[in-house]
């Protein structure tokens, strides 16, 4: 129990971690507006995700992966993806306007991202496309956004709570996380 408390401690603070300095990142590019804001977001698979993946992989004890392994986790959450991205590349492009819809994009995807790494993690080993896809809508269904101009980070008991309550395995929308986190 008392490792497992270190354990979600440590996630928490790394997500936060990656989360306020990507916030840092396309805040500084949202000044500038087109190109940067791409460039930024490009610098940021390798910078941010791809790392924080590989540091949660690590806390649960996981080998680490390359970029080969990324293809599922992006196959699965494409389209939510998908949807971040447009709402972030249609308002983060214009010149200053845009710093504020990047930051909270940024917030968004880094913690979304966090979770799923760290649910993947906890599953297993392997990554495939049914259960990113089944995590990524029990994440968007336990922490919605649900105001585009504002981010509601999880609290520190609401991820303790995911963790703690997700089951090894696959994910059964039809019958796991009927509930909702503060």
């Amino acid at each position: 129990m008392e490792n497992e408390k270190v354990l979600e401690t440590n996630l928490y603070n790394l997500i936060d971690e990656k989360s306020n300095s990507n916030v840092v990142i396309q805040g500084l590019t949202g000044i500038l507006g087109f190109p940067y804001t791409l460039i930024a977001d490009g610098a940021v698979l390798f910078t941010h995700y791809s790392p924080m993946l590989n540091q949660i992989r690590m806390l649960y004890n996981r080998t680490p992966v390359n970029e080969s392994v990324l293809a599922p986790i992006l196959r699965g959450s494409s389209e939510d993806l998908l949807f971040d991205l447009l709402a972030d590349k249609l308002l983060g492009q214009i010149p200053i306007v845009g710093v504020y819809f990047n930051i909270i994009c940024a917030k968004t995807l880094t913690w979304r991202l966090g979770l799923l790494f760290a649910v993947l993690a906890k599953q297993g080993e392997e990554i495939n496309d049914i259960n990113v896809k089944d995590t990524v809508q029990m994440i968007r269904k336990i922490f919605p956004q649900e105001d585009s101009f504002r981010f509601h980070q999880p609290s520190f008991s609401s991820v303790e709570r995911l963790l703690r309550e997700t089951p090894y395995g696959e994910y059964d929308s039809n019958t796991a996380y009927s509930y909702t986190y503060e």
